[in-house]
């Protein structure tokens, strides 16, 4: 069978990205769905390798190897060599700034060249990349300006629920300046072209959420409802897009039920995500909308407070490869 080949970028050196890179690649699961290839450090790997005591080997690499892939065998690409004697656990500096912005350049100009097939990332030190001079709010963004797109969406993905969120990093006051008709429709669309493209939906059925509290009780809380998102949701019904709301988030993820819809709208960042975290963090997926092609990612950050302590879990990674892997066969079915 032709696996897809998929890079894997290795995040923060100081998190806990390297080890879990080494603890999934250690694992038969990730070998089963796809081909794995590192945009890293080497250095680094091994440095991890050494500490926690994992059996492993690494093969550097200056293009992609057409067989060989093993569980204990990390194929690489030496976008850095950094010093790994002055690599402190959850201290990133410059240096590690700017290997973080490599690893995500380098991924993505081998998938423009078609070398692989989709990416999955390990999590970044969003402070650490703008002191470096990449001055995003994030990954998402960051793989947007590389691939020039200009309208990207994150969507989480769970065994109970796909979300996506309509605004991502910004401060609370910030968020209703983006909540507007424009705004709010042109990532109804994306869902709808991600359901379909990637997800093989033929007919989505999309949800979206209110802002204010009871969906703004017809103005009295808020008048986001009424002048900007039940706007952008009677536009895309003309479009022929299947969408309902906007419903009381408070009432909406409801445990006792399944869902009758294939992915919900959120207004801001907590409002979707606390949902997923409480009920399925490990096996959450990050997977962004209007790209040319699949990126997943871990649902988690950085892990500093147990950066360096060899207890990492590697689940969350192997479920974005798993989940990378199947959306891109299902993407190359068109």
């Amino acid at each position: 069978m032709n696996l897809p080949k998929i890079g894997i970028t290795m995040g923060d050196p100081t998190g806990i990205g390297p080890e879990i890179i080494v603890k999934a690649l250690s694992m038969d699961e990730p070998f089963t769905v796809c081909r794995p290839f590192v945009f890293g450090d080497p250095n680094i790997i091994l440095k991890t390798i050494e500490i926690f005591g994992l059996e492993a080997v690494v093969e550097i690499c200056r293009e992609i190897p057409e067989r060989g892939y093993r569980p204990k065998k990390i194929y690489i690409f030496a976008s850095t060599m950094l010093d790994n004697s002055r690599i402190n656990f959850g201290n990133p500096d410059k240096e590690c700034g700017i290997a973080m912005a490599r690893y995500i350049e380098d991924a993505v100009n081998w998938l423009k060249k078609g070398l692989i097939d989709a990416i999955t990332t390990c999590p970044i030190n969003k402070e650490a990349i703008n002191k470096a001079g990449f001055h995003f709010p994030g990954h998402t963004e960051f793989i947007a300006h590389l691939t020039g797109v200009t309208s990207v969406a994150m969507m989480f993905l769970t065994p109970r629920w796909r979300v996506v969120l309509a605004t991502t990093h910004l401060p609370l006051k910030d968020v209703p300046k983006f909540i507007n008709k424009v705004h709010i429709l042109s990532i109804i669309r994306l869902t709808n072209d991600g359901l379909r493209r990637f997800f093989r939906i033929s007919k989505p059925r999309i949800a979206v959420l209110g802002l204010n509290p009871h969906c703004g009780e017809d103005g009295l809380l808020g008048n986001e409802e009424i002048e900007e998102i039940i706007p952008s949701i009677q536009e895309a019904k003309r479009e022929s897009i299947s969408v309902e709301g906007p419903f009381p988030a408070d009432s909406f993820f409801n445990l006792d039920r399944d869902s009758v819809f294939d992915a919900v709208v959120s207004m801001y960042h907590d409002q979707g995500l606390i949902p997923i975290k409480m009920m399925d963090f490990k096996e959450a997926v990050n997977f962004t909308l209007g790209l040319p092609f699949v990126r997943t990612s871990v649902a988690h950050g950085t892990a500093y407070d147990i950066a360096g302590k060899g207890i990492a879990d590697p689940k969350n990674l192997i479920k974005a490869l798993l989940v990378a892997s199947e959306l891109s066969r299902k993407s190359s079915q068109e």
